[in-house]
């Protein structure tokens, strides 16, 4: 089924709530102070009965300036506005204020309605057109049509109704996947026998009974008990209803409206957005660098600072990039429009597009940090993702995290990102984690300056130690997470950026070469350990005589890479001539007797248990043999 939401729009008392009740049936004024005044303070909705398969709710908004909070928490989520002005009056200041907002929230289609026809002639009715048509030269609705009706005498309803019908057939569908499901709350209350209820627009996505929710800002997770749209029960509710949501277990203080209900996960609390602002073109207010202000976006309401990118000042009509750091933690996603209020007096001075809902902190005229919001700001999406890749550096992101970020699906992000790879934009450093070209670039020159200072200062080296080499690498690319620098070592390997010794690193292209004074070190060590015979002697014993220790140690780890020594433990190597011949006696045994015990081993290599100890360890880290009672057998 096709879900519209249509909204209303204009200065108090314009007549919008006879209208939608003329066009609908219901009264959407439920409160006594509204009936009592005769003015809409809290926002209203209603559904209008049709025989073309739609389902169109209306959204009744207040006109009174003291009221345009709980307007601008009804008007965001519309997809086809009501503008409504009264023939007696004319535009008025909230008629002005009201469609500027609708220009600031990019509301693509509407009707201009003209109520109260009934009250005058035709000579006023068409200097009230006149009068609208001015206001609305050179925005979207220059071109909507103007119809005038009266909700007294039934005077162009029907044709009204028709109208409405045919503009909402051509509103574009909205996007129904679970994973974007949001809905800005904009009433909580309690049902006896149910619990808690929340209703608002279901803005995007769906949501079924049984879902489990979450409620942002906050880490509170529901279950849905009950989905009503337009009061009746469904089992699953679409983007673009009217939609009450019945939870179990949760208290009425626990939401509160502002909150957001979206799907577990999605949404990423913030402190900070990037933003585009656009000042409305008769704003009172000039807005300041540093200037503190209320956003409204979806049905909350909070406090921030406005900290322009690349201006100092922005008058009426100006444009331009900010990054709003919040008072208080909020959820939004990429797209999301808002609308901006001065903080004292409290006047509405313009509104913009959240460009980065989870961004870094700035510094003002960064270049680069401009040139990346224009990409995001043009929202071509492959160009978007590459930029987000680009930004993210040493944070890597997931698919998920990418979908989160950007408000999309994990299938359409796992789509986009495999063409930025076959493009060489991207690299997969595994099926669900993807960086940018360019940062690989930078840890594949990073690393290599690391190993090629450590291969000229330790020529006799074989490589570097893994374990120094990630700290080399984290300490310069400033990473935390020792499972990145792991999947980011393994892409090295991978593309022979370098290569793998096991225990330590090494540049493809670099061969170990000893000067003759390495040769004498090397030739000492070496005889040291050819004399231990089955005595295997500790390493620091061995270089105890050196004066250049670190060079020694080198050497005997360069030894060990080349075969001559075998390395039994970290501080123990034994001569590959005397392990062969320990191997030798060890196998002769074992064909034998199919078991050995430490005295037997020990008696075979003439030598103590201490030694024979050292062996029989190392053969059972290599899973070569196994304790079985008190000896060891073959595996």
């Amino acid at each position: 089924m096709h879900n519209v939401i249509v909204g209303t729009a204009g200065h108090v008392d314009h007549g919008k709530t006879c209208l939608i009740k003329a066009l609908t049936g219901t009264e959407t004024d439920r409160l006594k102070e509204e009936k009592k005044r005769g003015i809409t303070i809290e926002l209203g909705f209603a559904e209008m009965p049709n025989s073309s398969g739609l389902q169109i709710g209306i959204i009744d908004v207040p006109g009174h300036e003291r009221f345009i909070r709980n307007m601008l928490a009804g008007i965001g989520g519309i997809d086809l506005v009501l503008l409504v002005v009264a023939a007696d009056e004319g535009v008025m200041p909230q008629t002005i204020e009201h469609f500027e907002i609708l220009k600031m929230l990019e509301i693509k289609n509407g009707i201009i309605v003209i109520t109260k026809a009934d009250l005058v002639d035709t000579d006023w009715m068409e200097l009230v057109k006149e009068d609208v048509k001015s206001t609305v030269k050179g925005t979207f609705l220059e071109d909507a049509p103007i119809i005038a009706v009266s909700s007294y005498t039934g005077e162009n309803i029907e044709e009204l109704r028709t109208l409405i019908l045919d503009k909402v057939k051509a509103v574009s569908s909205r996007r129904e996947d679970p994973s974007l499901l949001r809905i800005p709350i904009d009433r909580v209350f309690t049902m006896e026998g149910f619990g808690t209820v929340i209703t608002g627009t279901l803005i995007e996505g769906s949501v079924s009974v049984g879902d489990e929710v979450q409620i942002y800002p906050g880490e509170r997770v529901a279950k849905v008990r009950n989905l009503q749209v337009h009061g009746d029960m469904v089992t699953t509710a679409f983007a673009g209803q009217r939609t009450a949501v019945n939870f179990v277990n949760v208290k009425k203080d626990e939401i509160k409206r502002g909150d957001v209900l979206a799907a577990k996960g999605s949404l990423k609390q913030t402190m900070m957005l990037d933003v585009k602002i656009r000042m409305f073109d008769d704003a009172p207010r000039t807005l300041i660098n540093g200037s503190r202000l209320h956003l409204y976006y979806g049905s909350a309401e909070t406090l921030c600072k406005a900290v322009l990118l690349d201006a100092d000042a922005l008058e009426s009509g100006a444009t331009g990039y900010a990054q709003l750091r919040m008072e208080e933690e909020i959820a939004v996603r990429k797209g999301d429009r808002f609308i901006i209020r001065f903080y004292s007096p409290v006047e509405t001075i313009g509104g913009g597009i959240i460009l980065d809902a989870s961004p870094p902190k700035h510094k003002r005229f960064r270049q680069e940090v401009l040139d990346g919001l224009a990409v995001k700001e043009a929202d071509e999406e492959d160009a978007v993702l590459e930029q987000t890749l680009r930004e993210a550096g040493n944070n890597l992101l997931s698919n998920q995290n990418l979908a989160v970020k950007l408000g999309r699906t994990v299938s359409e992000i796992s789509s986009e990102i495999t063409r930025l790879a076959a493009e060489g934009k991207t690299i997969r450093l595994t099926d669900d984690i993807y960086v940018h070209r360019e940062f690989i670039g930078r840890i594949e020159l990073t690393a290599k300056g690391i190993l090629a200072e450590y291969h000229e200062k330790n020529p006799v080296s074989s490589g570097i130690q893994k374990g120094e080499f990630r700290k080399k690498l984290a300490d310069k690319l400033y990473f935390k997470d020792v499972r990145a620098i792991d999947l980011l070592l393994r892409h090295l390997v991978q593309s022979e950026h370098l290569r793998d010794l096991g225990n330590h690193v090494a540049l493809p292209s670099h061969k170990v070469e000893y000067k003759p004074e390495h040769l004498a070190v090397l030739a000492r060590l070496e005889k040291r350990y050819l004399d231990a015979g089955f005595e295997i002697p500790e390493l620091e014993e061995c270089i105890a005589d050196e004066k250049d220790k670190e060079l020694a140690r080198q050497i005997i780890e360069s030894m060990s890479e080349s075969g001559r020594l075998k390395r039994l433990t970290y501080q123990y190597y034994m001569h590959s001539s005397h392990f062969d011949e320990a191997m030798k006696r060890f196998y002769d045994h074992m064909n034998k007797q199919g078991r050995i015990t430490l005295a037997e081993y020990r008696d075979l290599l003439n030598t103590s248990r201490k030694y024979a100890v050292l062996i029989l360890e190392y053969l059972d880290q290599q899973k070569i043999t196994a304790m079985a009672d008190d000896a060891r057998v073959l595996l």
